[in-house]
């Protein structure tokens, strides 16, 4: 693997078949269907605490990986993560991530950020005590959502997504794999417009 620039992007996520297809899982789910589209395996190395997939680009080489640990300790195998593959966390690490804040099947695409109450980019931040480095965020609020609708974050969160979701997810999680191949290719800025403009 080439070591003049390693690009690392994490898909966020709980282990398990049990939490495999939730909502919270969106991060994870991301980064497997960008494995797939770059016919890149995962293997999972106890020691980094997370699965791992690799390939390289003209620019650089890029990691793929996902948590083996719970979502709350996220920023314990990302440390590990960055130290050991040397990444740059200002510029070259991304992290995908759920978000009920935004309507299902929307991409947000920031070079920063809060960590908005979710507890997998909460202790990121903790890990690094900063938000300085690219984040995209994929919607998982529910199909029919009302303004003023109450949802108990944290239950909802670790439910399955809805029979009528479930139809459009590969379009969704395609199209998020592709956001990461902007990120990859172009400059943050160019790449944010690329992505935040587009809908499902």
């Amino acid at each position: 693997m080439k070591q003049e620039q390693i690009k690392l992007i994490v898909g966020l996520g709980n282990p398990g078949p049990r939490y495999a297809a939730t909502r919270h899982n969106a991060g994870r789910m991301v980064v497997e269907c960008f494995a797939d589209s770059c016919k890149v395996k995962f293997t999972e190395k106890s020691r980094l605490e997370a699965g791992i997939a690799c390939f390289e680009t003209a620019e650089s080489a890029v990691v793929l990986a996902y948590g083996m640990t719970a979502m709350n300790l996220s920023g314990r195998f990302v440390r590990k993560l960055t130290e050991h593959f040397e990444v740059r966390t200002s510029s070259d690490l991304l992290i995908l991530v759920d978000d009920l804040a935004l309507p299902f099947g929307k991409l947000r695409l920031r070079a920063s950020g809060t960590d908005g109450g979710h507890n997998g980019l909460k202790s990121i931040h903790e890990a690094f005590g900063n938000t300085a480095y690219p984040r995209l965020r994929i919607g998982i609020q529910p199909m029919g959502w009302k303004d003023g609708d109450l949802i108990a974050h944290e239950v909802f969160v670790l439910q399955e997504f809805s029979k009528q979701e479930k139809q459009a997810l590969d379009l969704v999680l395609g199209k998020a794999a592709e956001s990461c191949r902007l990120w990859l290719e172009q400059p943050i800025s160019r790449a944010m417009n690329a992505v935040n403009v587009k809908s499902l």
